[in-house]
């Protein structure tokens, strides 16, 4: 999964690029430490839907304190739901 904290870096350097992905540029507003949470990919395939419940509450306290809007919370809930499928179907492949 190449979503998060390096995602965003990588972004920076794309902002003129024609080809560019909006996820990536979303990825920008989102707080580093729920980015850096999203990209523990150990500790996602360890625990898919454990590690989704604790993202999604990461974000809705994050929403509560302000410091991501409603639309940074939508796209927050969406990155978790992507990040736990992932996890999922890399289980599948390694069994």
């Amino acid at each position: 999964m190449a979503v998060g904290a390096a995602t965003a870096r990588t972004c920076a350097t794309r902002l003129h690029d024609e080809d560019r992905s909006a996820v990536d540029c979303e990825m920008l507003s989102l707080p580093s430490g729920w980015l850096a949470e999203l990209n523990d990919q150990p500790a996602l395939l360890t625990d898919p839907d454990g590690r989704a419940a604790l993202l999604v509450e990461l974000a809705i306290s994050a929403h509560r304190r302000s410091d991501v809007d409603a639309d940074q919370l939508a796209d927050m809930l969406e990155f978790t739901e992507s990040a736990r499928l992932w996890a999922l179907i890399e289980h599948e492949e390694v069994a």
